[in-house]
């Protein structure tokens, strides 16, 4: 943390941020497919390591041996981030008991997964909802102490583990769990459809956005601050790239004004 800030783990984004996020508050970091969305929460919680932070990351949209294995490519190690493995089981079609996620699930050390993906019960799954993560996730804040959290995705909890007519409840109340929680989490979001808002973006204290945009040379990534309360950013829109190292933004490149 410097000067009351805490750091996403990329200059460049800090710097658009004027210093960095204020702490305990959720985030949201949206964009689509592709766009890099995980690596910048796993640089987030991997500052926070270097740190000396407890740091946890929530896995609901792929299993902790693929996210491992995806992040063999980059020169730094996230083996001390915690991982959470709150993927829910694949049901078979003839019914069998389902128990919600217990709150006695410990997350693990990065470097204590293996190559193994979970394989689900042959006679009991665990199902994951929005309530039984919040509860367990309760839990794991209180006994041990984590100064940042990673949700990836909100997408995937509301596909998920929410039914359509409880999806802006639900998750309203879940943000406000983590607000009250005071703990400074990241939550990726993927985009939907253009003109459409994600309900987090009216939740959250605040909005990084990653643009992926594909011409005749090739994929062009940008990003932006779409929202910061409490506080002053840029609102340019500067290049990033992803390189060995991780996520590297421009913020002293050229940067593209927002259309009106």
């Amino acid at each position: 943390m410097t000067n009351g800030r805490i750091r996403t783990g990329i200059s460049g984004l800090d710097k658009m941020l004027h210093g960095g996020l204020l702490p305990r508050r959720p985030y949201i970091v949206s964009g689509p497919p592709g766009s890099g969305k995980t690596l910048l929460a796993m640089q987030f919680l991997l500052d926070g390591v270097q740190g000396g932070e407890r740091c946890l990351f929530v896995a609901l949209e792929e299993p902790p041996n693929e996210i491992k294995a995806n992040m063999r490519s980059f020169r730094w190690s996230p083996d001390d981030i915690e991982i959470l493995d709150a993927n829910s089981d694949i049901r078979r079609f003839e019914p069998t008991p389902v128990l919600e996620i217990s709150a006695e699930v410990e997350p693990r050390r990065l470097r204590e997964i293996d190559d193994r993906i979970r394989k689900t019960p042959d006679f009991e799954s665990h199902e994951v909802t929005v309530h039984s993560l919040q509860q367990l996730l309760k839990t794991l804040l209180i006994k041990r102490r984590y100064e940042r959290v990673v949700v990836d995705s909100m997408t995937a909890l509301r596909y998920f583990c929410m039914r359509d007519f409880e999806e802006t409840l639900t998750t309203q109340s879940f943000m406000r769990f983590l607000a009250e929680s005071q703990v400074t989490s990241l939550l990726t979001v993927e985009l939907p459809e253009e003109g459409n808002v994600p309900p987090e973006a009216f939740l959250a204290r605040g909005e990084i956005r990653l643009h992926k945009l594909r011409d005749e040379t090739g994929i062009k990534r940008f990003i932006s601050i779409e929202k910061y309360k409490g506080s002053s950013h840029d609102e340019f829109v500067y290049p990033f790239a992803i390189r060995e190292t991780g996520i590297v933004v421009d913020a002293g490149g050229t940067a593209e004004t927002r259309a009106s």
